[in-house]
């Protein structure tokens, strides 16, 4: 059933601490399975009673022992010299169709790294990681995936008590810039030198490690991959809420679910993760927060290549990188096959009519996407002569193209999302299923797999969202 190909279990313990998932006793329950993604990852013979003993950690994949990794990170600015995986374990490492899997539960219990917390996580903040992460992975968005969600009516303490959950994530790697400031921080440069080997030798098999520049190589990957990814979260208008080092992903996949928003109205500035008082991580952000991590994670690799200056140079690519990628992701949301950097101050005058009318983003560029008609909705619902004026320039940018306006029309409607998940939408999920209802989950999960599709079943997930939804902040706990 499993093909275990143990490669970051064999990095040793100092890396990881072996732990025994806790179980889950009172009622569990299988409340989803991505069945496509079981298949993908070859573990279809894994049966819904297999998965439910496997969440709830009534078994375990034999031959492999759960580990939980080590790692500090930069949380709000600031070093935290030993994190570590408080809350997940890593159960398995399966190999399928020459890929290897990394399998980990979150929730299962304490582990060294719990620093007086439960290890548990809470229905609420398990339901939001499912979907999120299957949002994000349909919307092309480099991400970490969950396989599975289990409830149980095992209780945990927060602001009140709730009900454990568990949820089942898939990546190729959950490695975090924080597992590398870690060595560097503990002064154990042959730690941190296996490290970036192994991550070259699995991952980034392009780079020669016989070079002298290899710490370079590396660095620039990780570099392109982090700031493609935030290129996609700023085309999707996606909040991460929690940009510390020890949740930025070494492969460029977002990780660790936890106050994140998609927004609403469009507002930059706004303010999702109630932890988060001086505003570090909205939307506006995102990308020099990125650059600062990266720039954390250079620090860690002095260590191993001592010419500051030339890690320097590498860091100076990320814009680069990040400018090409967005401009890309904006000009294919505006229709434009022709659409350069130069190009953005026209961006820029859309989005500043955004934020002063209070338009909703995901309706916005939906809407867009059928032109004369989408257009004339908009102005119905957002009468703006400032809006007029661009919806005028843009018909300019048009003419000078030579994509016909029904093929342009069948491009953007192919990256302008119908529905992407709103806060408004997972919490009606969340409110319903704390009363055992799961219902809405399996709805939301099905309208979230086509969300370039508007079927008419989920009609009602494709408005503007209400007013209130603007009025949900969230905790890390989320």
């Amino acid at each position: 059933m499993f093909n275990l190909n143990p490669r970051f279990a064999e990095l040793g313990l100092e890396f990881s601490s072996q732990v025994k998932p806790t179980p889950l006793t009172q009622a569990p329950k299988l409340v989803h399975l991505d069945s496509e993604l079981l298949a993908a990852i070859g573990l279809n013979a894994l049966s819904e009673q297999d998965l439910c003993d496997l969440l709830s950690a009534r078994s375990s994949v034999m031959d492999y022992p759960a580990l939980a990794a080590v790692y500090m990170g930069h949380q709000f600015g600031h070093a935290v010299p030993r994190l570590g995986d408080g809350r997940a374990l890593l159960i398995a490492e399966h190999e399928f169709a020459g890929k290897t899997w990394e399998l980990q539960l979150k929730g299962a219990g304490k582990t060294p790294y719990s620093r007086g917390g439960d290890g548990r996580a809470v229905l609420r903040s398990t339901i939001r990681e499912y979907l999120a992460s299957h949002a994000l992975d349909k919307l092309g968005v480099p991400t970490t995936q969950a396989l599975a969600m289990l409830s149980s009516q095992d209780e945990v303490y927060r602001e009140k008590v709730e009900s454990a959950a568990v949820v089942l994530r898939v990546a190729p790697s959950f490695l975090r810039f924080g597992n590398f400031e870690y060595f560097a921080k503990q002064k154990k440069p042959a730690e941190l030198e296996k490290l970036v080997r192994f991550v070259c030798c699995n991952y980034f098999t392009e780079i020669d490690l016989s070079s002298n520049n290899y710490v370079l190589y590396f660095l620039e990957r990780v570099i392109q991959l982090t700031a493609e990814m935030v290129a996609y979260w700023q085309s999707i208008g996606f909040v991460h809420g929690v940009m510390n080092t020890d949740n930025m992903s070494i492969l460029g996949l977002t990780l660790d679910y936890g106050p994140y928003a998609f927004m609403d109205n469009y507002n930059p500035q706004q303010i999702f993760n109630h932890s988060d008082s001086e505003g570090r991580y909205t939307y506006v952000n995102q990308p020099n927060i990125a650059w600062w991590n990266l720039y954390r994670l250079a620090e860690a690799l002095v260590v191993l290549h001592p010419n500051a200056d030339e890690l320097e140079q590498i860091l100076a690519k990320y814009a680069e990188y990040y400018n090409q990628k967005y401009v890309q992701l904006m000009g294919a949301k505006l229709g434009l096959e022709e659409f350069t950097i130069d190009d953005l101050p026209f961006l820029d005058e859309l989005l500043q009519i955004m934020q002063a009318e209070k338009i909703d983003w995901t309706y916005f560029w939906r809407k867009l996407s059928y032109g004369a008609s989408g257009r004339s909705q908009l102005s119905l619902d957002y009468p703006s002569l400032q809006l007029e004026n661009w919806f005028n320039k843009l018909d300019a940018f048009y003419q000078c193209d030579t994509v016909s306006e029904q093929q342009r029309q069948k491009q953007m409607l192919a990256v302008n999302p119908a529905i992407t998940l709103r806060s408004h939408l997972v919490q009606y999920a969340i409110d319903r299923a704390e009363y055992g209802n799961y219902s809405e989950i399996e709805r939301l999960f099905k309208a979230l797999s086509h969300p370039f599709d508007e079927l008419a079943e989920f009609s009602n997930y494709y408005h503007i969202a209400p007013d209130w939804s603007e009025h949900i902040v969230l905790s890390c706990s989320s």
